[in-house]
């Protein structure tokens, strides 16, 4: 277990089949945690038995995409605020520290006296934990857009606790993301337009200009048929489609499928591939401040500004 390594000195002790963290801690909630430095992973599944020498006032679990800075995706448990009896299943986030809540459990989880299997499977935005404890288990999902890149795997604990941790295993996901598979040699469509149902009728204007403009676009009222695959075709669209253009207004700023039809090939723009981009298309005056975090910072087009539309038809002409 050479490759592991701990946040602070003294934290962590690393045997050969156990990996044991006591005491210390910084930070409001005396976080410390410790990764697998060997391998660098954007999509799979981590897992441990882990066992809390005191299950009141503490709290432990598995982290992935981490860096040695204090930035990481954490499964795990930790008491709730008026209540110390009780442990709850989180996900959180944390950002060079700077601690992002995302999601809890309704119910308190009951931890075994002995080991509990932690499990975290992750890929692109969607993420998953389970903890089994005895035959109990408690399961918690979230979609987590914020760590984006490829990190390291490991275990966290905080509250300066006690813990022990055995069978820790690290798998990379089967499933190809796009910055594994080739690009096709040619595309069938210019844009994939993405949107919300209540955006349908702008979104439809929208494609029409850009048909006018000799673009072939990628919509779902038009490549949908009664009896198809919807999750199949949008697959196959997106793989098909040179730019991933999510479109923002005011009344619908984003929803579940949209994230799920952009983001994978956003993730893929992180990752070093820019044979497709994400380009965010705002119909009305939508704050851009609103847009999801990941969208913020990217250079976007606003279809109600006439000039930097027709720009925009222009570099689409181009590609």
């Amino acid at each position: 277990m050479s490759t592991w390594q701990g946040s602070e000195p003294g934290a962590w002790t690393f045997g050969k089949t156990l990996l044991t963290g006591h005491g210390k801690g910084t930070g409001e909630f005396g976080t410390s945690y410790a990764v697998l430095s060997e391998q660098r992973m954007l999509n799979g599944r981590v897992s441990a038995s882990i066992t809390l020498t005191d299950r009141h006032q503490t709290g432990a679990g598995l982290v992935c995409r981490a860096d040695t800075a204090w930035s990481f995706l954490a499964f795990y448990t930790a008491p709730s605020g008026d209540s110390a009896d009780s442990t709850f299943a989180r996900i959180g986030v944390f950002k060079e520290g700077l601690f992002v809540p995302v999601a809890v459990s309704a119910e308190p989880v009951v931890l075994s006296r002995r080991a509990n299997r932690f499990s975290l499977e992750f890929f692109s935005g969607h993420v998953r934990g389970e903890i089994v404890a005895d035959d109990r288990t408690c399961e918690l999902s979230a979609t987590v857009p914020h760590l984006p890149f490829p990190g390291l795997t490991g275990l966290v604990k905080f509250y300066r606790a006690t813990m022990l941790a055995r069978d820790f295993s690290a798998t990379l996901s089967d499933i190809p993301s796009p910055s594994q598979v080739d690009p096709p040699a040619e595309y069938d469509f210019d844009v994939f337009l993405c949107h919300s149902s209540p955006d349908k009728p702008t979104v439809t204007e929208l494609a029409g200009r850009l048909s006018e403009a000799g673009l072939t676009c990628w919509l779902d009222s038009e490549q949908i048929a009664f009896g198809d695959a919807i999750t199949d075709a949008i697959e196959k669209g997106l793989s098909r489609s040179r730019f991933v253009l999510p479109c923002f207004s005011i009344d619908q700023r984003d929803s579940g499928w949209m994230r799920a039809e952009y983001q994978a090939i956003l993730n893929a723009q992180f990752s070093g591939d820019e044979t497709r981009r994400v380009i965010p298309v705002l119909l009305d005056d939508v704050d851009p401040g609103a847009l999801p975090l990941l969208l913020r910072d990217r250079k976007r087009v606003s279809y109600r500004n006439k000039v930097e539309f027709g720009e925009f038809v222009q570099f689409l002409q181009r590609r």
